[in-house]
């Protein structure tokens, strides 16, 4: 079953005729984009069904002093709204799910995958951890990203780092930090190896936003490091990209990752 946005989609290209002109009143995609959802109740916020998010001027967060039932509340909200936008949505995701994308991404709630790539459920495979590292030992990432090009069959994977990333700050620092430091080696071993580049920038925050993306990158060849994934893209050429995204305007921004001339040595399909 095809998921509710390619139905949209063969049917646009099929049936839909070109848009009228914008008047100076009203953009062109100003009624395309105004989700369809029921008035504000007092006690919910109206949210967007494209993200979930509370819409713009009705910022309402979940707080300490909310009660659990208030997230049945929302999720309740939601499900109608996106419900009364793409009414095939759920039925179609109750049978399958046949997302083109694999998304390893930190576990910080600033980077919601989903949400700022303007997507709906069922459209982005995720695996997120501590400052999204993918070790070549890390049985849970491996396990996914293995489901996700053999049996998933995604089109792209994407890393994505993020700045103001508490693990790589932490990283960067040398105080003793408990179970948490065998995870963030992942993090210094990158520093190590860049340590020359890394000590010339002498802004501290800046030193941080750097290995923000040369950690993103490290985890990208990881990737081309394993063998399923460099199958996939010799058969039905799968992409690898890395991305970094920045919490204080959030916007993503995609790194230029360098090749890789060492990925023969980890092709086992020869």
């Amino acid at each position: 079953m095809l998921h509710p946005l390619q139905h949209q989609h063969q049917n646009k290209s099929q049936t839909t005729p070109p848009p009228a002109p914008p008047t100076s009143e009203q953009p062109a995609d100003m009624e395309e984009a105004k989700p369809s959802t029921p008035p504000p109740r007092d006690d919910i916020v109206s949210l967007d069904p494209l993200t979930g998010s509370p819409k713009r001027g009705q910022k309402k967060s979940f707080t300490s002093e909310d009660p659990i039932e208030a997230l049945l509340q929302r999720n309740e909200h939601w499900s109608s709204s996106v419900t009364k936008k793409y009414p095939e949505l759920f039925p179609s995701l109750a049978s399958t799910q046949k997302p083109q994308i694999m998304w390893f991404g930190c576990s910080d709630s600033r980077v919601p995958e989903t949400t700022i790539l303007n997507l709906l459920p069922g459209e982005v495979f995720v695996h997120r951890n501590i400052a999204n590292c993918l070790p070549t030992n890390d049985l849970s990432s491996l396990s996914v990203l293995q489901y996700a090009v053999e049996v998933l069959k995604v089109k792209h994977i994407i890393v994505c780092g993020h700045y103001g990333c508490g693990g790589v700050a932490a990283a960067c620092g040398q105080k003793k930090l408990g179970l948490i430091d065998v995870w963030l080696k992942n993090i210094r071993d990158v520093r190590a190896r860049h340590m020359e580049e890394l000590e010339a920038i002498k802004d501290p925050e800046s030193r941080i936003r750097r290995l923000v993306e040369l950690h993103t990158k490290a985890q990208v060849h990881n990737v081309l490091h394993n063998a399923n994934v460099i199958e996939a893209m010799r058969e039905r050429d799968l992409k690898v990209h890395g991305f970094v995204y920045d919490v204080a305007n959030g916007k993503i921004r995609k790194l230029q990752v360098p090749d890789d001339y060492a990925t023969e040595i980890y092709d086992l399909n020869q």
